[in-house]
């Protein structure tokens, strides 16, 4: 006997705990709790360099003090935003702000549902802010009343006897929307951080970019994402056209064909999004084709070369055994015994290209496009001179549903102030021997506004000026 009560009084137990579980993590104390271990957590990773956000002084701290970084390492706290620790705080925390919003759903339905019960008394019930009884003229058809109410777009409960009336009666759900889009910016603001992606990547006219990691620049070292993958994208750079009038840089004209062929266009402030990944212009360079070949005119080597040389930049490759230190002047003009630009726009391109080996230098010399210069017993020849620009690349999963969420908040927001609940209590009675409306009226927000807003109404479904 004692073994077969032994079972409910375990599932009663087991239902009390659960109760008082689900009580404790949606309570205000638990959400506290929450944000205040979140936000110590933050505040820790603002003090110990990150691997992933400050690579150089995680490596150069490493070095300083290998034990100590080591113990961090072990506690997950060079890795916090990523961490084990912090991803369980997260996932608590949604379930907290779930539960407050399941919880809500009765509230938000015991507002808007719509019973003969809300039918009481204008002058003994409580709640309501406006009280006033307005004198009905002779003539006038009671149930016009309530017909009017309804033009004006109340819902209406009863009749002249009794009635109560709701204007903009699912105001209520609004709260709950808007308690939904904070839901949603939180959670597309947490899967943005843990899928984000960042690297830069140099591409030349004409090239085809696959996504490849190896294809992205080592400094800075792309920030890895802590979760899901890096940006799967295949496209070719077109063309490049930057936009220079005299020494204004007014744009950049990038056009890229996807995978399928279909042609975008890159500019300043246009970047190219595929994948939830954003390739955004940031930078300019000149890719000449180089190409070295003996006193015959036998080819020994050539390449195209993604210099960095524009704005006055230097930069240097290497063909054969020689250096090349490349500057570059975009409008060339030999003044005053100087290599010069006369303006910023690429109406006249040249390299002045200094030849160095083993510490001496060979020789150095101008060299426009489809131009060469010669040095001991070598040609170096400059076959095409398209350009390069570098994307500033970000991949972050949780935007559509950060953008869904901020969204949702300005229809919330929207909803909730401008078409906020009106109530309304009503009944037609003798008073002093005159027929009177005896109204009662009370709104959610701009108690004066709204007060008016009852007068105007009344005096207009009733012909009266004067409210007693």
């Amino acid at each position: 006997m004692i073994i077969r009560l032994a079972h409910p009084l375990l599932n009663i137990l087991d239902c009390h705990m659960l109760k008082k579980l689900i009580k404790y993590l949606s309570s205000l104390r638990f959400t506290i709790l929450l944000i205040s271990l979140l936000g110590l957590i933050f505040a820790i990773g603002l003090w110990v360099p990150q691997k992933n956000l400050l690579k150089t002084i995680y490596i150069e701290w490493q070095k300083n003090s290998p034990g100590l970084v080591a113990l961090l390492d072990t506690l997950g706290l060079t890795t916090i935003y990523s961490s084990p620790i912090i991803l369980t705080l997260w996932l608590l925390f949604f379930l907290n702000l779930a539960l407050v919003l399941w919880q809500r759903v009765p509230l938000v339905k015991s507002r808007i549902a719509f019973s003969d019960a809300k039918i009481t008394d204008p002058i003994t019930t409580g709640g309501y802010s406006f009280h006033s009884s307005f004198p009905l003229p002779a003539g006038l058809d009671e149930e016009k009343i309530i017909g009017a109410l309804r033009n004006r777009r109340y819902t209406v409960l009863g009749n002249t006897a009794g009635f109560y009336g709701v204007k903009n009666r699912l105001a209520p759900i609004a709260f709950m929307i808007f308690h939904l889009s904070f839901f949603l910016v939180l959670l597309g603001g947490v899967v943005s951080v843990y899928t984000e992606f960042i690297g830069f990547i140099d591409l030349a006219q004409g090239e085809l970019f696959q996504g490849e990691l190896y294809r992205y620049n080592t400094m800075p070292i792309p920030k890895m994402p802590a979760i899901g993958s890096i940006p799967k994208v295949s496209f070719s750079i077109q063309s490049i056209e930057p936009q220079v009038v005299r020494n204004t840089v007014t744009g950049i004209n990038v056009k890229i064909a996807d995978a399928e062929g279909k042609i975008h266009e890159v500019g300043i402030n246009t970047p190219y999004d595929s994948d939830h990944s954003s390739f955004v212009f940031k930078h300019l360079g000149v890719a000449p084709l180089f190409v070295l070949t003996d006193s015959s005119g036998k080819e020994l080597q050539g390449a195209y070369f993604k210099l960095d040389v524009v704005k006055g930049r230097q930069d240097t490759f290497r063909l054969g055994d020689f250096i090349f230190t490349a500057d570059f002047f975009s409008n060339y003009e030999f003044k005053d015994g100087a290599h010069t630009s006369k303006t910023m726009e690429f109406a006249n391109p040249v390299f002045v290209i200094t030849v160095e080996k083993d510490g001496r230098k060979f020789a150095e010399a101008a060299v426009p496009k489809n131009g060469s210069m010669e040095f001991a017993g070598y040609r170096l020849e400059m076959r095409d001179m398209p350009f390069w620009v570098r994307f500033y690349v970000v991949r972050q999963r949780g935007l559509s549903i950060l953008y869904a969420g901020f969204l949702i908040a300005t229809i919330g927001v929207i909803w909730r102030l401008l078409f906020y609940r009106r109530e309304i209590l009503g009944a037609v009675r003798d008073e002093n021997g005159q027929r009177c409306l005896i109204v009662a009226g009370r709104s959610e927000y701009y108690k004066s506004l709204a007060e008016d807003e009852f007068v105007a109404l009344f005096e207009g479904i009733t012909g009266t000026s004067d409210k007693k």
